[in-house]
């Protein structure tokens, strides 16, 4: 079959199972750099048929291309406890046919093999929870042994803080504001120049649905583990609506509270006196790179020397620092990342986490044309990462990935012992419910009996979110009350 796939192969998909069709889509586009999905291409056609009896599923899957080359493979399972885990179970046994067909047709294997979700370490977790052998099941969906090996390794280092409780619950704040747009950024974030007037609104409303969610809080009987400050950048807010801000999240208990400097030029010492006075435990300190010409090509309004002195006088109070780095930034080599990783494990954080380039729609790079697809860069990057952190006393303990990741990798959060971001592995675990506050803030139900997370979103835009005010608030708690209701259980 490797004389049909060249350099750069159109296929067409078709498939007689059409609700999985998105997801054999995603197969194809892990190996995008010889593969292109085109209506005109070569017919890849993808067969799946699935009988049941006495509550045992049998899963076929037959992958043709050009009719003449083809692979099958069939799996038995046990009986599961709805319709929603067999057809889960029977969407993962096709999509790994068709990486498999993909991956021999061009003898070439990715480091997740068919995973394309953003959440291995769920999966593990999911496999264990039904007396799996975990490893042995990722073995199936074609997972390198060095992928499998830190999958556990971040599984492990969950244990003390992975929440179990379905009653805890967190506070997402959202502040999609930033003084300048960084290169490889597609949030939908505004620059505060331009909505400037409008901040002293927005921190207003805000501080009101804190005020109410606070209360849903309550009257749900829900219990505060975390609360997580993101954006945007929160420190682009002036400071009179950034204390008020804060000053509202402060009259609330939790564990943690996490507050996302981010940029180092938004970093102040009159911040970093509200922050501490407002109880944050945890913040971040980002550069993304330790390279000035890197810092200039992606936007960075700060230079590597403003970066080590807003980490110095961070240090000086009693935070929790996170400090990230992102491999494959534009014209940079594993050896130039390498250096950042070093400069970043010297200064001995309490976390670090290293992103994994995604271009994605609406950033300056994806528009700009940059090539991220350099898979041994990205690898031996990645490993270096992985390696110093290892060797300089971090453990690995979240992980999440993303479509278009350089070499199709993963972002991941390394800690010293017993400093994990509670909050980081409660999102991506998918564990815990979450009250969201803020224009574009995404608030989960997250029903784990059921195997359900259920999403009720604020609006997105700035000036919307300012124009319905109470409406989303209303519509919140309705949505909290339906999805309780569903769990059996009444506000109180």
């Amino acid at each position: 079959m490797t004389d049909i796939i060249d350099e750069k192969t159109a296929i067409a998909l078709t498939t007689n199972e059409e609700r999985f069709f998105t997801e054999f889509e995603d197969e194809i586009k892990l190996f995008r750099h010889k593969l292109v999905l085109d209506k005109n291409g070569a017919p890849f056609e993808v067969n799946v048929c699935s009988d049941e009896q006495n509550g045992v599923v049998n899963v076929v899957v037959k992958c043709v291309l050009l009719s003449q080359n083809s692979y099958q493979i069939s799996e038995k399972s046990e009986q599961f406890r709805d319709n929603i885990a067999k057809t889960a179970f029977i969407k993962r046994v096709a999509k790994s046919a068709v990486y498999k067909f993909i991956s021999d047709a061009l003898g070439e294997a990715e480091p997740y093999g068919s995973l394309t979700g953003i959440r291995p370490t769920k999966l593990w977790h999911e496999f264990e929870a039904r007396g799996k052998d975990a490893d042995e099941e990722m073995k199936k969906l074609f997972v390198s042994a060095p992928k499998r090996t830190l999958i556990k390794e971040i599984v492990d280092t969950q244990q003390s803080v992975y929440n179990s409780d379905p009653d805890e619950v967190d506070l997402f704040v959202n502040i999609p504001i930033c003084t300048s747009r960084c290169a490889y950024c597609s949030f939908i974030s505004a620059e505060l120049d331009r909505v400037r007037k409008n901040v002293p609104l927005y921190a207003e409303l805000l501080c009101r649905e804190i005020g109410d969610a606070s209360r849903l809080i309550d009257d749900f009987g829900y219990r505060l583990r975390c609360i997580y400050v993101g954006g945007g950048t929160p420190t682009s807010l002036p400071d009179e609506q950034f204390h008020e801000v804060l000053n509202a999240l402060s009259l609330l208990p939790a564990r943690e509270f996490t507050v996302e400097a981010g940029r180092p030029d938004t970093i102040t010492s009159e911040k970093l006196k509200i922050m501490d006075k407002m109880g944050v435990t945890r913040i971040s300190v980002n550069p993304q790179s330790l390279n000035e010409a890197t810092l200039d090509a992606i936007g960075r309004k700060h230079t590597v020397e403003e970066f080590f002195a807003k980490y110095a006088e961070a240090r000086s109070y009693d935070f929790d620092i996170n400090v990230d780095l992102i491999a494959m930034l534009p014209g940079e080599t594993t050896e130039m990342f390498a250096r950042s990783v070093d400069g970043v494990i010297a200064l001995a954080p309490d976390n670090v986490t290293v992103h994994t380039l995604a271009l994605k729609k609406g950033s300056a790079l994806k528009s700009g044309g940059y090539d991220n697809t350099s898979e041994s860069d990205a690898a031996a990057m990645v490993d270096y990462a992985y390696r110093a952190c290892k060797a300089a006393g971090y453990v690995p303990y979240y992980m999440y990935r993303q479509k278009y990741m350089s070499g199709n990798l993963e972002n991941v959060g390394y800690c010293k012992p017993c400093r994990q971001c509670v909050y980081n592995v409660d999102i991506m675990e998918e564990t815990t419910t979450i009250v969201a506050c803020g224009a574009g803030g995404i608030s989960k139900f997250v029903d784990r009996e059921a195997g359900r997370v259920e999403r009720y979103a604020d609006p997105k835009g700035l000036d919307v979110y300012l124009q319905r005010g109470e409406e989303v608030w209303r519509k919140r708690r309705e949505f909290f009350g339906e999805c309780e209701a569903r769990r059996g259980k009444r506000a109180q």
